[in-house]
């Protein structure tokens, strides 16, 4: 897909370049430049020109009229694929503003900055990886049932992201309640598998009358102790990282807002407004796709949908990532009291081990979203004016530089943008 899209590019470019741009072709009446006639003077002479030379002292150079066909043929086709990509372009353009509606209702919000309230309405990925999206808000110990149930909204929830309060989303707010039910049935589960496990562990210690099966059920018992503290200690685990993830998030923000008040100028915003590097993108590929027809348009329109592509990536891994940490708080007390049993066999409890990874790795993605935003990303922020595609492909690129950070400091567990096929990681 990638290839194709980059193919695409370079022909509309081509096309765009030697089509639409300048004149190649001068009438034999126009006078030539200084520079034709040096080139002319040094240029050889066909047979008949040199004729023409030695019988009357001069010569006279003309365009050739099959050349004339040649360029005016070349012309109107470059018009016929400029009004059919044109075209095309517009009837996709339909399609994709649709999606892009779509993904905005889905994902607005209310933030209060300064005193001042506003309402963001697109879906960027600078709001993404940031946690300024409220659907996407993994912190599962702020819900509140009291306001699933109010309708005028009187107590809606807000959180915190460096000056920014942002208001809590209904349907994120619904599915915390939800998941925190089935929280607590799990550990009243998680309980009751635990005593009778602790009973069988009595008896098989009771009946034993050989020295080794007696230090192992010891060590089962002791394991079982361990198992039933992580139980009631849990809560206070995934609290607190999720509360990291959030403290690092915010500074990262923090971060931004000064890397974003050095690139640009602050005379022309005021301080409740905050037009983004893809809020520039996405304004200008929206009003040239509008107002420019052609290869002009199918240029442009190239770039709002790859734009779209990224943001719809992004969007597809961060509900996963919201739903993910929520099944893994639900069943986190089930997976615990395994912990006795499991450890007994080889000494190490795999499936804790590998639900604790889990979580930890969900949680860290963000942020690490949210570094190589900053990097890769905001340092173009006056490019998004000049040249949107090349900024563009900073989104592209960083699909790439996730894959490198997390081999370099051994994240392989971490799903991240580029993770399409889940199937794939158990290759």
């Amino acid at each position: 897909m990638k290839k194709l899209i980059s193919i695409m590019l370079v022909m509309l470019l081509l096309f765009n370049f030697i089509f639409c741009n300048g004149t190649y072709a001068r009438e034999a009446s126009s006078s030539p430049t200084k520079a034709e006639e040096v080139m002319m003077d040094n240029a050889p002479q066909t047979n008949t020109a040199g004729a023409d030379i030695l019988e009357n002292g001069e010569t006279s150079l003309t365009q050739n009229s099959s050349e004339k066909v040649s360029t005016s043929a070349l012309s109107y086709g470059a018009s016929i694929v400029g009004v059919i990509t044109g075209i095309l372009a517009r009837i996709i353009n339909v399609i994709v503003l649709q999606i892009d509606i779509l993904l905005a209702q889905l994902t607005y919000g209310k933030e209060t900055v300064d005193g001042a309230e506003r309402t963001v309405y697109w879906l960027t990925i600078e709001r993404i990886v940031f946690n300024r999206v409220p659907l996407f808000n993994i912190n599962y110990f702020d819900g509140d049932e009291d306001a699933i149930f109010d309708t005028k909204n009187s107590n809606a929830k807000t959180y915190n992201v460096g000056n920014l309060t942002v208001f809590a989303d209904p349907n994120n707010n619904a599915i915390k309640v939800g998941i925190a039910k089935v929280f607590y049935i799990s550990r009243t589960i998680a309980l009751a598998i635990g005593l009778l496990v602790l009973i069988y562990i009595g008896i098989r210690m009771a009946i034993s009358t050989v020295a080794t099966e007696q230090a192992r059920y010891k060590k089962m018992l002791i394991s079982w102790v361990e198992s039933v503290l992580i139980i009631f200690l849990m809560l206070y685990i995934m609290s607190f990282t999720i509360r990291f993830g959030e403290i690092i998030t915010t500074a990262l923000y923090n971060l931004e807002q000064q890397v974003i008040s050095l690139v640009t100028d602050d005379s022309n915003t005021s301080s409740t407004e905050n037009v983004t590097f893809e809020e520039k993108i996405r304004n200008q590929t929206i009003n040239y796709t509008t107002n420019k027809s052609g290869l002009d348009l199918t240029f442009w329109s190239i770039v709002y949908w790859l734009l779209l592509l990224m943001e719809f990536k992004f969007f597809w891994t961060y509900i996963k990532r919201f739903l993910m940490i929520g099944f893994l708080i639900a069943v986190s007390p089930l997976i615990t009291i395994t912990y006795s049993i499991d450890k007994a066999g080889d000494g190490r409890a795999q499936a804790f081990s590998t639900w604790m990874k889990e979580f930890i790795t969900n949680i860290l993605i963000q942020p690490l979203h949210a570094l190589i935003y900053i990097i890769f990303v905001l340092t173009a922020n006056n490019i998004a004016e000049e040249a949107p595609i090349i900024a563009v492909v900073f989104f592209l690129a960083m699909g790439t530089v996730e894959k490198m950070v997390k081999v370099i400091f051994n994240m392989s567990a971490l799903r991240g943008i580029h993770d399409v096929n889940p199937l794939k990681r158990g290759k």
